[in-house]
């Protein structure tokens, strides 16, 4: 399993936001990409699990949802 981990913080905006995205290899030889997000210190953890038909796909989409991050300020930790 594979990840990466950002953090958006502005507490001028109360924003305190972490968001992860992780590519792994699921049964059957498939692959899925898994975001989780949320707020810092919540226990309240969304997910999106998007289920890739390769290696190659899936970190395709992985590297689609990083950049959107970057572009978004998100900073990686």
């Amino acid at each position: 399993m594979n990840a990466v981990r950002f953090r958006s913080i502005n507490p001028g905006e109360n924003r305190y936001r972490f968001y992860v995205v992780l590519w792994m290899q699921i049964l059957w030889g498939t692959w899925a990409v898994v975001r989780r997000w949320g707020r810092i210190g919540s226990d309240q953890v969304r997910e999106r699990v998007h289920e890739c038909a390769n290696q190659d796909q899936a970190l395709w989409v992985a590297a689609e949802q990083i950049e959107r991050r970057l572009r978004r300020g998100h900073k990686p930790v």
